[in-house]
């Protein structure tokens, strides 16, 4: 049974994904900070652990459909998401842990470009030697490898990464190797693990044999700020250390924050907090540390969010709205203005507005220019009003502008009212 659908998860208890006994963790060696913060391994390695695979929110329930599909042999699973959002390390995990009874081939790369490459990748994660022959061989070579297999095996978990940069014949091979089965069981159990992509290439028409065969999807979201703050507490734990004494509350909700939910952005940027800290001698490391650390690795490839200066008040100012004024003018054109001064005369029946009783002043152009200081600036909006001696005079007027003249006459009362309420 796969651990991972059993496990708990954020927010009310962090987890850390047991392997399998048989598999031990490896200690990638002691890190330059480790001893300073009394840590036993590194919390945040570059290579993907699974040791260190950290069950949040609705993952472990992902992983464990996908584990049920794979185990059952009902359909093919795919695992998509965002670069760097966890894909490689959550398909190790599954290719390790559910090799009880399945052989785990787990192809890291998708940079084939023929099928034959594929075939030669899969013979060599299988043990068997492979010449240089032709498709045809190569298919008949890796059939026999999997047919041959040891009675305490059912077949091949064959998990691929970065499947979004596999080309159509590889991914036709993949499905041709589907076919494979004994006894009324599938010999190849196909995990397809790629970038968010990979779902529109499945659904091409070109591939509706393959994409018919998923029985198991699940994209990777990114962390919530909760999600992001637990991660970096586990990962500490992980790695034998008291979040409390190797970095501040303050710490990790600025990470959270200027990571945005991405975990190797969190990784990264984690570790080069606490090498900082080492190097200054500061334990615990404190919001300064982070944003040293982020300031050098904002010249990295990778994305940040800007984070929001102290003692700064980030509230929008409020939009102060005024009167609406209208002018007509003579050559069939209503200036509209938005945001008139107090002062600006109401309109009344049978005239839009008196220019020469209004406190804006018309320029040279024809525009209208406030004439003192304290008046709002002025939007102006010119609406084409119906000619009554036009050609097509004998119609009817165009419903639209008498609508909007009669809309914009009453929310210049309704403006005026409020301004003489106040």
């Amino acid at each position: 049974m796969f651990r991972l659908k059993r496990l708990a998860r954020f927010p009310h208890q962090e987890t850390i994904h047991p392997l399998s006994p048989a598999f031990p963790a490896q200690n990638p060696g002691p890190a330059m900070y480790q001893t300073f913060f009394d840590l036993a391994r590194a919390p945040f390695p570059a290579s993907p652990d699974p040791a260190s695979l950290v069950i949040y929110g609705e993952l472990g329930g992902q992983l464990g459909e996908l584990a049920g599909c794979l185990t059952s042999g009902q359909g093919i699973a795919v695992l998509t998401g965002p670069p760097g959002s966890g894909k490689t390390l959550c398909t190790l995990a599954m290719t390790r842990d559910l090799t009880s009874s399945l052989v785990g081939i787990c192809l890291r790369t998708g940079q084939f470009n023929q099928p034959r490459e594929l075939l030669k990748a899969i013979l060599h994660g299988l043990g068997h030697p492979f010449r240089q022959q032709d498709d045809q061989d190569l298919r008949l070579a890796v059939a026999d490898a999997i047919q041959g297999l040891p009675s305490t095996k059912t077949g091949v978990l064959l998990a691929v990464d970065e499947a979004h940069r596999l080309g159509m014949p590889v991914l036709e091979e993949l499905r041709g190797l589907t076919n494979l089965d004994a006894n009324g069981q599938p010999l190849v159990r196909l995990l397809l693990s790629g970038q968010c992509e990979l779902e529109e290439k499945l659904a091409d028409p070109q591939l509706d044999g393959l994409y018919q065969r998923v029985r198991g999807q699940a994209r990777l979201q990114p962390l919530t700020r909760g999600e992001s703050q637990d991660y970096l507490k586990s990962r500490i734990r992980f790695a034998g250390g008291n979040p409390g004494s190797v970095i501040t509350d303050e710490a990790v909700e600025l990470l959270a924050i200027v990571c945005d939910g991405s975990p190797r952005c969190l990784n990264h940027l984690a570790d080069a907090s606490l090498q900082r800290g080492a190097w200054s001698a500061t334990r615990p490391i404190t919001r300064a540390e982070v944003l040293d650390a982020l300031t050098e690795s904002r010249q990295l490839p990778l994305r940040f969010i800007e984070p929001a200066r102290s003692g700064v008040d980030s509230t929008p100012a409020p939009i102060v709205t005024g009167p609406i004024e209208m002018i007509q003018t003579d050559d069939g054109f209503c200036s509209v203005e938005v945001g008139a001064g107090d002062d600006a005369v109401p309109a009344t029946d049978g005239a839009i507005g008196d220019p020469a009783a209004n406190s804006m002043d018309e320029s040279d152009d024809g525009h209208h220019k406030p004439t003192d200081d304290k008046s709002v600036d002025v939007t102006a909006f010119d609406v084409v009003l119906p000619e009554a001696n036009s050609p097509h005079g004998e119609h009817d007027q165009p419903r639209p502008h008498m609508g909007l003249f009669s809309r914009l006459r009453r929310a210049t009362s309704r403006s005026t009212d409020e301004t003489t309420a106040d």
